[in-house]
């Protein structure tokens, strides 16, 4: 369909809008991403630390009982902690962890996993399922809040120790890189471990009192590792396809300005066509 210039000329202003917006969200991206790095800057080499330790101290010591470590035998529930955006506009981020969480609960089955949902699209997409979901966590929109995370971590726990299920799983996207992200689902209760070779230490206070300080604070750390992680995906996802949004924008512009200049000079030429078909129409 051949378009009129008034068209064109609206559709340039419509994308010259477009990439406005576009690029805008890239910088605020680019923005939060820059914060959440500072945030998780260091904190896996503290968390891999810590765990580390703790490990060396439970070798060394016969007969843990820590709760933590426990499976519960009385159920076979999983609970599932899925970890999304509140909002769109990041690629393929939100459809991958999604799709990834509904194959652990189809191989595990509907009736045995409950949710607890971190972020408005994956809670908008199972609950039209028939699945139990504990608690919902939205509007953070990829921001750090203590507060929050002190919530999920406090209900995480007392779900796990009461017994209601047997183990925890946590589904987000792991950010190898700015641009290399995988849904990962990794196991965050029961704490499994390998013993490994024993190392007697001479300890103070006692062996036990350190492990009810670190062992809590492992799992505190890790669970603020795991969504600052899927955090810095969203936004480096999210930078991306505002980035690529923007480039398509661009060279739709670049397309749109090369047409309407051709329709215009079109009608120059028809213009003076007429003029002159006239002018030599009066000269008889």
């Amino acid at each position: 369909m051949i378009q009129t210039l008034k068209q064109i000329k609206n559709r340039i202003r419509s994308t010259e809008n477009t990439q406005k917006v576009t690029s805008a969200m890239e910088m605020v991206s680019v923005a939060k991403l820059n914060r959440i790095g500072k945030k998780l800057h260091g904190l896996g080499e503290y968390v891999f630390a810590l765990s580390e330790l703790m490990y060396e101290f439970i070798n060394s010591q016969d007969g843990l009982t820590h709760p933590f470590f426990k499976a519960r035998e009385r159920t076979d529930k999983i609970c599932l902690c899925l970890i999304t955006a509140d909002s769109s506009l990041c690629g393929a981020y939100n459809n991958n962890i999604i799709r990834f969480a509904e194959q652990f609960i189809n191989q595990h089955g509907k009736e045995r996993v409950s949710l607890v949902c971190v972020g408005r699209k994956g809670f908008n997409y199972f609950k039209k399922y028939n699945l139990e979901i504990l608690n919902t966590y939205i509007g953070m929109n990829g921001r750090y809040s203590e507060k929050i995370i002190q919530e999920v971590e406090n209900n995480l726990i007392n779900t796990f120790v009461s017994g209601k299920v047997a183990q925890i799983y946590i589904a987000y996207t792991h950010a190898k890189t700015a641009l290399v992200h995988k849904p990962t689902i990794e196991k965050y209760l029961n704490i499994e471990y390998t013993p490994t070779k024993k190392i007697d230490y001479i300890l103070e206070p006692d062996r036990g009192d350190i492990l009810d300080e670190i062992i809590p604070k492992y799992i505190s750390m890790k669970l603020r590792l795991i969504i600052l992680n899927a955090f810095s995906a969203e936004h480096s996802s999210r930078t991306v396809a505002m980035k690529t949004a923007t480039d398509n924008a661009k060279e739709l512009l670049q397309s749109l300005v090369l047409l309407r200049n051709k329709v215009r000079q079109a009608s120059i030429t028809q213009e003076l066509l007429e003029i002159i078909s006239s002018s030599e129409a009066l000269r008889g």
